[in-house]
This record gives structure tokens, C-alpha cells and sequence, in this order.
């Protein structure tokens, strides 16, 4: 991230015992607390009690947690020494996913100037890192039983747009081939809506969406639950509209080094349920699969 030269001075004042400077946004805040607003203190207690979320909180969503105005939010990330708010969203993001026992996030050579990195390095790494993230975020309990919901529909619905809409195709991909009936949906078109009318208790519906997540997948989503259909969400964070709101949710890393999220953690995670599907009948599912291999041209690309 890149510290803004105007407030950069403000951060030489604050330094820890041995004279570096804060290596955390918590401890950043922590030792500036005390010359801070009643307002300002506000924010910054919010932001170190709850360093998880202000990676997905607006400006004008922390400034509701605090009790003031998203210009005060602004305004006091950028008297931090950050050019904006998405800054200190990201410095906080980073200590929440890296931890305390990695690089530091405050570093001297991030204060005035933007380092050369190697970005092929950066970005795999994130990636490794969007998937371990992937993998505490969501318990056994939680994916066996999403797992068991595929294994009964009939009929499986899968809504993702935008951006989610690749992680959806993906979905309708691996469980039609594994013999379960599946339809995607990525607009909002009639037949779309038709597909959902059609969905009873025997099937069910996956909605995938990221940080609100899109309207019509959360409007798909509660109409099947009152249909009473089987319900699976996948989404990034607990502030989603999808959370909570299905039967059972299922949270996937989607951070990323450059200006598109990373579908890393989502794509796993569907892989990861396409295999506990396959291995509950790996018999029965290999004969399918060789079945649908009998059927392919002489391309081979599936043999």
C-alpha cells in the first residue's frame, strides 16, 4: 500500500519501544489512541476489535459502527499516514490474513515510495494464502452437510453473476457430469426465473456471490428456501446478504494483488464438493463417467 507524504509525519511520532515503527494497523491505533477524537477513537476501537471485517465494510458502513460520518472515516485513515480508506481496508485485510507472524504490513520502504516486486511471486502467493484462508473459514460439519443436500436434489439450480457467474458455470460443470441434473443461471432473463418456479422440496439451489453479493442471487436463494427447496450459498464474508440465509453457507477467500478478485478459493471449494460427492459412490460415479467417455468424439480430450 502507499502512504500518503502529506500525513507521513504524524506516523515518525508513533513508534514501539525499540524505535520502529507500528508493524500492525492495530498497534498503529493503539499506540495513537490517545490523541485521537471521541470520534476517531470510536473507529479505531471498532477497527481493532473487529479487524476481520473491515476488509468488506464501506466507509460509510464503519462510520455506522462508530456512530459518525464516512468523511470522518477518510479523513482519519488518511491522518493514519494511508492515501484513502481502501488503504487502511487493505492494511487491515492483510493483518487479519497474514497474521502476526509474517512480514510486517508497516514497513519503511512502503512510507513514501511504491517497491518493484516480483507480481508472478506476489500473486500465487496470495492465491496460496486465499486458500488456506478458504479452508478455516468453513467447518466439516458445515461441508458434509452441503455435501448431503447435492447427494438428495433431484434437480440442482445454480445462480452466480457477474463475476460469481464463472464460479456457477464451473459448479453446473462438475455436477452435471457427475449425473446430477443441473441448470446455471447468469442473467436475469425469464427462462431464468422460469427454472426457478420449477424447483420443488426433492431439489435444490447453490447461489454463489462475493462481498453483497447480487440481488437476484439473494432473491433466488430466499424463494427456493420458501419453496422449500434445499439451499447452499458460497460467499467471501459473513457481512454478505447470502449468509445465514441458507441452509447451510459456505465461505471462500477471493483477495487478490491486482484489481479483479481471485476465484482461487470459490473454484476449490466446488471441486472439493464435486470430490466428497464422487467419493460417497466412487463406483457408481466411475460408471457413470465412463459412460459419458464412451460418448466423446475421437478428440480424446476427456479419455
Amino acid at each position: 500500500m502507499l502512504y500518503n507524504t502529506r500525513y507521513a509525519t504524524r506516523l515518525h511520532t508513533w513508534r514501539n519501544v525499540d524505535g520502529s515503527r507500528p508493524r500492525r494497523v492495530s498497534d498503529l491505533l493503539e499506540q495513537g489512541f490517545d490523541t485521537f477524537s471521541r470520534s476517531q477513537k470510536a473507529i479505531a476501537r471498532y477497527i481493532i476489535d473487529h479487524v476481520d471485517e473491515i476488509g468488506y465494510l464501506s466507509a460509510e458502513e464503519l462510520a455506522r459502527k462508530g456512530n459518525t460520518s464516512s468523511s470522518t472515516v477518510v479523513r482519519f485513515a488518511q491522518s493514519l499516514g494511508f492515501t484513502g480508506y481502501p488503504d487502511l481496508q487493505k492494511a487491515a485485510r492483510d493483518e487479519h490474513r497474514l497474521g502476526t507472524s509474517t512480514r510486517p504490513l508497516v514497513r519503511d520502504d512502503q512510507l513514501l515510495f511504491v517497491v518493484e516486486e516480483d507480481l508472478l511471486t506476489r500473486a500465487l502467493r496470495t492465491d496460496m494464502l486465499s486458500l488456506e484462508e478458504t479452508l478455516t473459514k468453513n467447518s466439516l460439519a458445515a461441508f458434509d452437510r452441503a455435501v448431503d443436500i447435492l447427494l438428495g436434489a433431484t434437480h440442482l439450480l445454480v445462480v452466480g453473476l457477474n463475476e460469481a457467474a464463472v464460479v456457477a458455470l464451473h459448479a453446473g460443470y462438475v455436477f452435471e457430469l457427475l449425473g446430477i441434473s443441473t441448470a446455471v443461471v447468469t442473467d436475469g432473463s425469464e427462462a431464468q426465473v422460469a427454472r426457478l418456479v420449477r424447483l420443488t422440496a426433492q431439489d435444490a439451489l447453490l447461489a454463489v456471490g462475493f462481498r453483497k453479493a447480487h440481488p437476484q442471487a439473494v432473491a433466488f436463494l430466499q424463494a427456493a428456501a420458501e419453496q422449500g427447496s434445499g439451499t447452499l450459498a458460497i460467499t467471501d464474508n459473513s457481512l454478505s446478504e447470502l449468509a445465514g440465509k441458507a441452509d447451510v453457507t459456505l465461505f471462500a477467500d477471493i483477495d487478490s494483488t491486482f484489481f479483479a478478485h481471485s476465484l482461487v478459493g470459490p473454484l476449490s471449494l466446488v471441486g472439493a464438493l464435486a470430490g466428497a460427492v464422487y467419493a460417497r459412490d466412487r463406483e457408481g460415479f466411475d460408471a457413470r463417467l465412463r459412460a459419458v467417455r464412451g460418448h466423446v468424439a475421437d478428440s480424446g480430450w476427456l479419455k
